[in-house]
Order: C-alpha cells, then structure tokens, then sequence
C-alpha cells in the first residue's frame, strides 16, 4: 500500500527534529562526561507488531544494531539500571504467528530477550480488530494457544494485551476490569507461571485505568507513548517506542537510543491547542475519554 506524500512529508519532519533532539542529548552526555559528571542509565522500550518473512533480514540488522548500541534488558527488568549505560528491552503486540517464525529465531541466535503481548480471544485466529484488508497484518494469524506454550521460555515472556483488543477508556469499568482480569487468568492457566505485564490496546489509557491495571495484580503496564524507561526499578507505567522493521538504520538508531522522546510533549502541546477551538463540554469530555491516549494519527506509531 503506497505510503500518502503527506504521510512522508510529516515522517521527514518527525526524523528531522528527531535528529536535533538526539543531537542535543548526546552533547549534553558528552560534555558531562568531559567534566567527569556522573549520569544514570536509560533505557527505550521498543515495540514491534509483526515480522513478516520479506522483512526478516532488515529484522536481524536491527538486532545487530541494538547489541552494538546498547545493553539488553527485559521488559519486566526490576533492577536499577547500570550508571552511564543505555539498556533497551524487545517486545511485540498483539501476537501474530510471524513473530514465533520470523522474529524470534534471530532473537534467540543472539541471546535477545523479548515480550510478547497477546490478545487471549484471538488466539488461533485472525485479527478481527483491523477493519482495512489492505491493512498488512489483516491476513496474519495470531498465534495459536499450543504456539504460545511452546514459545514461552527464559528468552520469550509473555504478556496480556486484552480478552479482545478493545479501547478500554471507552467501556464502562466493569467491562473494562474483565478485559484485564480474564486476559491475565486465561494466560496464567495455560503458562502455568504469574503473568505480571501488560500493554494497552491503541495505547489507549488513562489514571482510572492504570489503577484497575494495579488492582488486577499486574506488577508494570506499558503505553506507546515513546520515552525513556524503566529510570525507577518499581516503575509501573513503562512508555515504549514503536519501531518496524522496514524502518532506515538512522530511523531506528534514533529510537533506539531516545531521538524520539521530544514526541509526548509535541502530542500534549498539540492536544491543548486543539482543545482551544472546541465548544468547553466537548472539550471536558475529550479530556476524560482521552487522558493519555496516544493520538492515532501521531507519527511513528502504528
């Protein structure tokens, strides 16, 4: 499906200021590190949705790149992160079969750890919540439950992406409370192990949300809002990056290594100007349906 000249022009844009927030960042590293300044570590949470088999060797070139340029880690990692390193960590959504063909042979040939977020209900079946057929990934069947006992090991984790891949701020919280619970128990019974993480289907999510996440025993969360992560070794709510693999060597370098954590304060920025030109009661109700939800529209995201 060709990619709209708007669509190129707004991802050159996003590239471009990415570069100079990148840039900037290094030279502060740098001249700390000339004046003998001690600095914490970071860490980039990347997320992935699938592999398909054209795009494997561009797959394992970024699994070279990210052992060159950083220290892996796992997403559920509760150790503080190494003073002066960047660490990232691999996880994918919504666990489509080219993840366990494509993807995670080249993982485990470089001892890469990784987390897959599933979506209990469409286990074995196609992704009923993609709604384009010329969408990529409308014909890619989720892993089946037997594919996913046989992945699970010291390498590959398991997460729970939802029953059924709603939007949950916009189900009442009773239903919502089910999509989290049910998800968690289905998994836990068929890994026979604790399932503690959890990602947020569209990103969608907010405080109230975040809570029920806690109350329904999950131990860290994770959005697709890009950003540093894992500074806090009890951090519960983990931003992550989304990468591709058909993204460019400098694309993905930058996100890697936290080019694009500028994009959550251009997203509230613009979030605040688009409410000043909304009638006040649309305004407040926009507010509480979308606290914290990744703007579909926003570049990079998927």
């Amino acid at each position: 499906m060709p990619v709209p000249h708007r669509t190129q022009f707004k991802r050159f844009v996003v590239l471009s200021i990415s570069v100079l927030y990148f840039g900037c960042s290094r030279l502060r590293r740098n001249i700390r590190r000339w004046l003998r300044l001690d600095f914490p570590g970071t860490c980039v949470v990347l997320y992935y949705h699938g592999v398909a088999s054209a795009h494997r060797a561009r797959f394992a070139r970024q699994m070279d790149m990210l052992l060159r340029d950083a220290k892996l880690v796992r997403a559920d990692r509760e150790a503080s992160l190494d003073r002066g390193v960047h660490h990232a960590a691999v996880t994918f959504d919504d666990g489509y079969r080219n993840v366990i063909e494509n993807a995670l042979p080249e993982l485990q040939t470089r001892g890469i750890p990784s987390t897959v977020f599933v979506i209990t209900a469409a286990l074995g079946r196609y992704p009923n919540w993609l709604t384009d057929p010329r969408d990529p990934a409308h014909k890619e069947r989720v892993m089946s439950p037997d594919d996913l006992t046989q992945m699970a090991s010291e390498l590959v984790a398991v997460g729970s992406h939802t029953t059924t891949h709603r939007v949950l701020p916009n189900l009442a919280r009773d239903d919502a409370r089910r999509e989290l619970m049910e998800s968690r128990a289905k998994l836990e019974k068929m890994l026979d192990k604790p399932v503690t993480l959890f990602s947020f289907p569209y990103g969608a999510f907010n405080h109230d949300l975040v809570e029920l996440c806690r109350e329904s025993g999950y131990q860290r969360v994770f959005t697709i809002l890009p950003g540093l992560a894992l500074s806090d070794p009890h951090e519960f709510v983990s931003p992550r990056v989304s990468v591709d693999p058909t993204d460019s060597p400098l694309e993905f370098r930058l996100k890697l290594m936290g080019g694009y954590g500028w994009l959550p304060l251009a997203f509230a920025l613009k979030s605040k100007v688009r409410s000043l030109f909304r009638p006040s009661k649309k305004r407040v109700a926009t507010s509480r349906s979308s606290a914290g939800r990744q703007p579909s529209s926003a570049p990079g995201v998927q």
